[in-house]
Order: structure tokens, then C-alpha cells, then sequence
């Protein structure tokens, strides 16, 4: 009877050794597969952001809050992060006891010390306050520019740029034509309710929708307007001074002005010979063909 119940608790205890080594493998594969960001000087807040995602995938998050956990997981923890740091910065972390006092000094040299970061949000603050449209810029490009800014001050601690501050402030700075939509999301949406992501899509419905802006159409003026220049100094280039001597009532070097003749080689005639109503230039004598006076 001993044996029997020796031998079920053996095949019990072997089915779940197994169901672990397969859980174990397929971790393992999923691990290879995921992207590891590579830290630079300033892009600190989205490489924390994407190492934080990958380790919580990987049930290693923990490590970075508690320095008390199994040693085979704090390894695995730093070793993965370490996918996404430069070179020189391996041997200055491999020094660390844990995985929290890796990601705490990363954190702090890119970051600083607790007064730097004041220093930083501060000005974050002053940036949000102050950011408005750049001229031409679509909907989707300035919603990256102040989303990011919005990250970057919760990244340093600063939590009163919430959602519902970076919706208001959007829809304070919109372009004019976008005046009478803003107002319609503010009377008929709930703007504590309403994310970034749902503004900017109401916002892109009608960014297609409207007719140019003032300042193309003025642009385009302006083009117009160039072109009627560059066609009346064609027109003035066609005038020159009359240079040879003419035997009329003005005599030599009156300095009339006459218009340049086109012959059929597209070549100016400035000489001041008149020309016939067909546009062929008379000339003195008669036709040898047919005995006509300046033909």
C-alpha cells in the first residue's frame, strides 16, 4: 500500500517537474524575442518605460522593487537590463549587490540628484505652460510633442500633469479653425473622462474637413503676384533705346524707343525698320521676282 502511494506521489511530482521545465522553455523563447532599447543621454524616460514592460513580461519586475528576492531571479533581472546599456556602463553595474541598486544609479546619473530634478520639472512646467502650435504643424505632431513632455515631468515626480490637464491645455491652444470643434468636445464629453488618445482622433475627424488656412491662400497670393512682376519685366526687357539714325522730325539720337521686331529665328530686331501688316519688313529698292517697292 506504501508503495503504491509512493509511486502516484512520484508520477505527480514528475508531471508538474515537466509542466515547469515546458513553462520554463517557452519563457525562455518569449525572452529572446522581446525589443531591449538602448539607453542614451537623453531618452531616459521611454527606455525605462520599455525595460519596465519587458520585465514585468518576464515576471522579473519585482527585483526592481524588492532587493530581498531570490538571487537566480535579481541575476536574471540585471543581466536582461543590461541588453539595453552601453558597454561602458556593464562594469560599473555588475558591481552593485542588486538589480534595485542598478536601476536606482542609472536612474539617478541620468536623472540627478533629487534637487536637479526639481530644477528639470520646473522647467518642463514652464515648457507645458508656454506650448502652443508651431505654424503648420498637424494635430498628430504637436499631440507627440506635449504628450512627451507629460512624460517626462511624471518621470521626475511631478504628478500634477495628469491627462486631464495635457486635454484641457490642448484644447486651449488649437489653431483658430479648430474653435468651434473644441467647443462642441467641451459641452458634449466629459473632460475628466476623455484621454489624449480620443481627443486627438475627434481632432484628426475634422482636420481633413476644412478649406485652407489664411495663410496658404495669402501664400499663394503672394505667388501670383511675383509671376506679374517676372511677366512685366519681360514686357520692359522688349523696350530698348533706338540707336541708329533716324531721318524723322526728330532727327539722330532722339533716343525714341521702339519695339523689338521678332523674326522668324527668334531674334530681336532693334534696327527701327518698320514692318508691313503681315509683320515682313520693308526694305528700300525693288523685288528682283516681282518689281514691287519694299517687298
Amino acid at each position: 500500500m506504501e508503495d503504491g502511494v509512493l509511486r502516484v506521489a512520484n508520477m505527480s511530482g514528475s508531471g508538474i517537474s515537466g509542466d515547469k521545465e515546458v513553462t520554463e522553455r517557452a519563457f525562455n523563447q518569449a525572452a529572446k524575442n522581446l525589443v531591449w532599447p538602448m539607453l542614451t543621454h537623453s531618452n531616459y524616460q521611454e527606455w525605462s518605460s520599455h525595460v519596465q514592460f519587458n520585465l514585468e513580461g518576464m515576471s522579473l519586475w519585482d527585483s526592481m522593487e524588492d532587493a530581498k528576492v531570490e538571487r537566480r531571479r535579481d541575476r536574471l533581472a540585471l543581466g536582461a537590463m543590461l541588453r539595453g546599456l552601453p558597454p561602458e556602463m556593464h562594469s560599473l553595474l555588475l558591481n552593485k549587490k542588486t538589480a534595485k541598486d542598478a536601476w536606482e544609479a542609472i536612474k539617478t546619473m541620468r536623472l540627478g540628484a533629487t534637487r536637479v530634478k526639481e530644477v528639470n520639472a520646473q522647467k518642463l512646467l514652464t515648457e507645458f505652460e508656454a506650448i502652443s502650435f508651431k505654424s503648420g504643424e498637424t494635430i498628430d505632431e504637436f499631440a507627440i510633442r506635449i504628450t512627451k513632455i507629460a512624460t517626462d515631468l511624471k518621470g521626475l515626480g511631478e504628478t500634477s500633469v495628469d491627462d486631464t490637464r495635457v486635454v484641457k491645455k490642448f484644447l486651449r491652444v488649437v489653431p483658430q479653425k479648430y474653435n468651434q470643434v473644441a467647443v462642441a468636445i467641451e459641452m458634449f464629453c466629459d473632460i475628466k473622462d476623455l484621454t489624449i488618445e480620443e481627443l486627438v482622433g475627434r481632432l484628426r475627424a475634422a482636420e481633413d474637413r476644412f478649406e485652407p488656412s489664411v495663410e496658404q491662400v495669402t501664400n499663394k497670393t503672394g505667388q501670383l503676384l511675383l509671376t506679374e512682376d517676372e511677366w512685366a519685366a519681360r514686357n520692359r526687357s522688349r523696350m530698348t533705346p533706338e540707336t541708329a539714325n533716324s531721318g524723322g522730325r526728330g532727327g539722330a539720337g532722339k533716343g525714341r524707343y521702339v519695339k523689338k521686331e521678332i523674326g522668324e529665328r527668334g531674334e530681336a530686331r532693334g534696327d527701327g525698320a518698320r514692318s508691313n501688316s503681315q509683320g515682313t519688313p520693308f526694305r528700300k529698292g525693288k523685288c528682283r521676282k516681282c518689281g514691287v517697292k519694299g517687298h
